[in-house]
């Protein structure tokens, strides 16, 4: 109701732009098994291009958007083109490079994504690379990440950003994990906000943040189980991320937080 008077909110067009950014998660989430297509390439291949991603995009100071918008990229294109082990770091900078520059106001300029690389490709490679993903797209790039589900059930919480930050490093360790992928964002964010919601002590999933979430506590149970299971062993599973998020200035030192509940087997509610 409160939007309603904040012409910036557009509240009486909320719901509709929701319900088409659902449509667009589905359409444009790639399969969760897709890796069977690839004969040179494993999984933990590719947590180690994600990992190495995490870095550039922390460097760079990039938005969280651009880091699940690469991701998506990546998941994507190697789910429709079978790529070679010396083509994979190539994949994930033209992804990155991409999601800037649908993201960003200022992005990475093509020579900083050679350097980057360490110049284990050219120029021309980077931008020829660029062409070719934008037809395999087909131009489809408006993928909804988690972070507009996130902020959309941080609603229910008058966007606390305690809550929301802690949200925002579970949300980040899953892209380490092919178990996540062919998930959607939405379900993605309400999860995390559930479980970090949780483990800050504030309160139960009421009726609000299912209205704003679309998923109830029962649908969220497995989902926030396998997310703070991730976070057992954080230096093997995520280790980027884990560092990124120890920052207390940035990041409120989230991922130490986290960490102090294993250390002291400390129950959480949303897992009971």
């Amino acid at each position: 109701e409160d939007d309603m008077y904040d012409i910036t909110m557009v509240a009486e067009y909320g719901d509709e732009i929701f319900e088409y950014m659902r449509e667009l998660e589905e359409k444009l989430l790639p399969p969760a098994n897709y890796m069977t297509i690839q004969p040179d390439i494993q999984w933990s291949m590719r947590s180690i291009l994600v990992d190495w991603i995490v870095q550039v995009h922390n460097r760079f100071q990039l938005l969280p958007e651009t880091l699940f918008l690469t991701i998506n990229y990546i998941d994507r294109f190697l789910s429709q083109k079978v790529v070679s082990i010396n083509k994979l770091q190539l994949v994930g900078a033209t992804a990155l490079f991409i999601a800037s520059k649908y993201e960003e106001i200022l992005c990475p300029s093509v020579h900083e994504i050679v350097f980057m690389v360490d110049n284990g490709y050219t120029v021309d490679e980077i931008l020829a690379a660029e062409r070719f993903m934008l037809s395999q797209f087909q131009f489809e790039l408006g993928y909804p990440g988690p972070m507009s589900f996130l902020r959309r059930v941080s609603k229910a919480d008058d966007y606390d950003l305690e809550t929301r930050t802690l949200a925002k490093y579970f949300l980040e360790l899953t892209i380490m994990d092919e178990r996540f992928v062919g998930t959607q964002p939405s379900y993605l964010a309400a999860g995390a906000h559930h479980l970090a919601r949780s483990l800050l002590g504030k309160g139960d999933w009421t009726p609000g943040h299912a209205h704003f979430s679309g998923y109830t506590v029962k649908q969220l149970r497995p989902l926030v189980k396998l997310m703070y299971e991730c976070c057992a062993d954080p230096v093997s599973h995520h280790r980027a991320i884990f560092e990124k998020y120890q920052d207390k200035r940035r990041f409120k030192g989230a991922s130490l937080y986290v960490q102090k509940f294993f250390k002291t087997d400390t129950k959480i509610p949303c897992l009971e």
